[in-house]
């Protein structure tokens, strides 16, 4: 197999000496900063606190949100578009977009609090907020999501619709919500060093991902926003940088699934929105150590954007027409799984129809505004047949008239580092690429995290729809990234950015115990 070549001297910009470290030199990234061990006194909280700001519990989250064909954009099964918020509504959105699914018991038991989409060692440094126009048992503003109470914070009372609009880019008259997903980088900084910005932009991109298919499911539209004035919503959500930082924002729509969401044509900036928006008595966040993780820091500030005039997008991508299988979307969040930690999956053929199932689905369209509309997601997939019925070993790349063979392939061959995968026993493996140098030029500095989040939103689908058929889909990025670019035979500037193992689950020595639904949260004290 042939290496793709780097150049040797990395670029100057912080993105793209970003991109090549985080994937051509990551150990050097990894444990940099004054982190502490993984259990110790120092590892941070895995929830935000809000000290005595109001509250607002919400009811008990259904157990049901419908079939997996709506939650992926088809309007023809499920509730009637919706057409203003309730309290069920932002329950259900909430719950299963970012809320505790599953507690983790037993004597090696390390990460008690698993989500509803995949999380690097479960440290969960995604935050979800919301504003909402309100309904009649809450106020309209902005709040913080609790998934430890489920329960809403309000930090802002107010109608911020036209503020929102504004420093989106977009039109959100009809907006019935928005979520702003924020990543608090020690969460997951503490043990991965500078490394941490690539985890938490993937994080991000699998949390957004997932509030698409949640929202999908009971009737909302929504839009991923990549591109904002970061300084005018982190004034308005209370945020405190370089602690925190807005990642990505989804606008939520009713009425037609079809018709496509308008953007602003008119120009804002950062200092015209930020004034007279005055601050949130919000608890200052606890010290970390986040500051001297410079490259994480340096990479973080030059992704801001404080012009709406430099929004951009990538070329239109054809979709391709594919189907969902019989699934209900909440039954496969609460059932999906990453494996056990030492991923030794159970030997089972896996008919090569099953592994379609899980892959194609995940490239319909989504509305993102990193694309027009209509387009395919920006990003490739290949596929590594280990152990599928109906295709010879090795690897293909998944197009939209069906698989083209690359080549026979092994572990070596491909780059693959991942030591507690046991690659022999799984079916078959998944890499995601994006066309990382376009990218740069699109986006700018900010394109690192807009491509790991749209390939993230995909990788998503696909850990969900693995759930629909028994199998486990373990995202690891252990691999070589030049010697898989070559074996993939990408085109040069495409860089692969997620890793996902599909497999049966296999023994697990811990016990994963499912929420039951509908549940009462704990008020909290």
């Amino acid at each position: 197999m042939t290496t793709i070549e780097r150049p040797a001297r990395a670029p100057e910009s912080p993105g793209a000496r970003y991109w090549h470290r985080s994937l051509h030199d990551y150990a050097t990234l990894i444990g940099q900063g004054p982190g502490g061990r993984e259990g110790g006194p120092k590892e941070p909280e895995r929830f935000t606190r809000f000290g005595a700001l109001p509250r607002y519990p919400l009811p008990p989250p259904p157990s049901e949100l419908g079939a997996l064909s709506r939650a992926f954009g088809d309007g023809t099964d499920g509730p009637p578009p919706l057409s203003a918020p309730t309290a069920a509504f932002h329950s259900a959105l909430l719950h299963y977009t970012c809320g505790v699914l599953r507690t983790e018991f037993g004597p090696t038991a390390r990460w008690p609090y698993h989500r509803a989409a995949p999380s690097a060692r479960c440290f969960a440094p995604v935050e979800t907020y919301l504003w909402t126009p309100g309904h009649e048992e809450l106020p309209a503003g902005v709040y913080a999501y609790d998934p430890a109470h489920h329960t809403l914070v309000l930090l802002r009372a107010g109608d911020f619709r036209a503020l929102l609009g504004a420093a989106l880019g977009a039109d959100l008259g009809d907006a019935v919500g928005v979520l702003l997903l924020s990543t608090v980088f020690w969460r997951t900084a503490f043990r991965y060093g500078a490394y941490a910005y690539r985890l938490c932009a993937q994080e991000t991109g699998l949390v957004a991902g997932n509030a698409l298919m949640v929202a999908g499911a009971l009737g909302a539209r929504g839009h991923l926003h990549h591109q904002f004035l970061d300084g005018v919503l982190e004034q308005l959500m209370g945020v405190a940088r370089p602690d925190e930082s807005v990642a990505a924002v989804v606008a939520l729509y009713g009425g037609d699934v079809s018709r496509p969401i308008l953007r602003s044509t008119v120009r804002h900036t950062e200092a015209e929105l930020s004034a007279g928006i005055g601050g949130v008595g919000r608890p200052a966040p606890a010290a970390t150590g986040i500051r001297s993780l410079t490259e994480l820091v340096e990479v973080d500030s030059a992704a801001r954007v404080t012009d709406t005039a430099s929004f951009a997008r990538l070329p239109h991508q054809a979709p391709s027409p594919m189907e969902t299988g019989p699934g209900e979307l909440a039954h496969c969040l609460r059932q999906r799984t990453s494996g056990a930690p030492a991923f030794h999956p159970k030997r089972r053929p896996v008919p090569l129809e099953t592994i379609l199932g899980t892959v194609r689905p995940a490239f319909a369209p989504f509305m993102s505004d990193a694309v027009p509309h209509g387009s395919a997601p920006p990003v490739t997939a290949h596929l590594w047949a280990v152990d599928v019925t109906g295709a010879e070993g090795g690897v293909y790349e998944v197009t939209p008239q069906g698989l083209r063979y690359v080549g026979p392939a092994r572990a070596a061959d491909l780059g693959l580092e991942a030591a507690n995968i046991n690659y022999p026993t799984v079916n078959a493996v998944v890499f995601l690429s994006v066309p990382a140098r376009e990218g740069q030029v699109a986006f700018g500095d900010r394109g690192f995290r807009v491509l790991h989040h749209e390939a993230g939103a995909v990788a998503q689908r696909m850990c969900v729809l693995s759930a629909m058929t028994g199998l486990a889909a373990r995202i690891h990025n252990g691999y070589a990234a030049g010697t898989l670019a070559g074996a993939l035979q990408l085109p040069p500037g495409h860089e692969p950015v997620f890793q996902i193992a599909l497999a049966t689950p296999g023994a697990d020595e811990r016990y994963l115990m499912p929420l039951p639904t509908p549940w009462k949260a704990v008020p909290a004290a």
